[in-house]
C-alpha cells in the first residue's frame, strides 16, 4: 500500500471516530470509522489482555462505549502494511497518550494493537539532562 493511501485512510478513520465521539452516541460515524477494518480484523489492548475479533464486534463494542471520547492524532509513521499512530484520547476530558499499531492487508486493517499511557509531571531531579516538548508536536 502506498503512503498517500495509508495516510488518507488513517486520517479518515480518526476524523470519523472524532465525529462519532463528539456526537456522544452510535451511528453512521462508527460505521464510517470502521470502514478501515477487514471483516476478520483483530483489535487488541495488550495492557489489559483484551481482544476483539471481527469488524462486527468492533462496531458493537464502539457503539456501546459508555464515555464520551475525543481523538487528537499527532503523528503517523509507517511503510507498506505497517503503520504506527501516536494520538491522545480524551475520556470525558481526561487525556491519555496512545500508540496504536495498525497492520494492513489488501488496504484494510487486519490487526490493531493499542497501548495507553497516562501523562505525568516530569520530576525536577532530571531537569538538567532533559528538554521539555509538546507531545502533540513530537517533531518540534
Amino acid at each position: 500500500m502506498n503512503e498517500a493511501t495509508a495516510r488518507a485512510m488513517i486520517e479518515a478513520h480518526f476524523e470519523a471516530s472524532n465525529v462519532g465521539a463528539a456526537g456522544g452516541g452510535p451511528g453512521d460515524e462508527i460505521a464510517r470509522a470502521s470502514e478501515i477494518y477487514a471483516d476478520d480484523a483483530v483489535l487488541e489492548w495488550p495492557q489489559g489482555g483484551e481482544r476483539v475479533r471481527g469488524k462486527a464486534n468492533i462496531i458493537g463494542f464502539r457503539s456501546a462505549y459508555p464515555a464520551r471520547q475525543q481523538f487528537e492524532l499527532h503523528r503517523t509513521t509507517g511503510r507498506g502494511d505497517l503503520w504506527v499512530n501516536e494520538y491522545t484520547i480524551r475520556y470525558d476530558d481526561r487525556p491519555v497518550m496512545v500508540v496504536g499499531i495498525m497492520e494492513f492487508r489488501d488496504e484494510k486493517v487486519v490487526r490493531e494493537r493499542i497501548y495507553f499511557g497516562d501523562p505525568w509531571e516530569p520530576p525536577a531531579w532530571r531537569a538538567q539532562w532533559v528538554e521539555l516538548f509538546d507531545p502533540r508536536e513530537p517533531d518540534s
